[in-house]
């Protein structure tokens, strides 16, 4: 019984011990596809979120640009058709 109770303690702990790096916070590299900096570079996770707000900030201004181009190239087309 002694035995038993000793495997099944071991067991347990073992699987403890396996999941600490998991729970502590880190990202691991499933994670890292989402951040442009790798796990360990010296950014905590809140310089991460920082991050990654100004590259989603800096899309929405390019994505702004493209769309206000797009809209002058549309009214450019017009004119040409009525042109012709």
């Amino acid at each position: 019984m002694k035995i038993l109770m000793v495997i099944i303690g071991l067991s347990f702990s073992l699987t403890t011990f396996a999941q600490m790096g998991t729970i502590s916070g880190q990202l691991g590299p499933e994670d890292q596809k989402y951040y442009k900096n790798e796990s360990g570079a010296g950014m905590n996770q809140l310089e991460r979120i920082d991050s990654s707000v100004k590259e989603i900030n800096k899309l929405y201004g390019e994505l702004a640009t493209l769309k206000s181009e797009v809209a002058v190239l549309k009214k450019e087309v017009a004119e040409l058709k009525g042109k012709k």
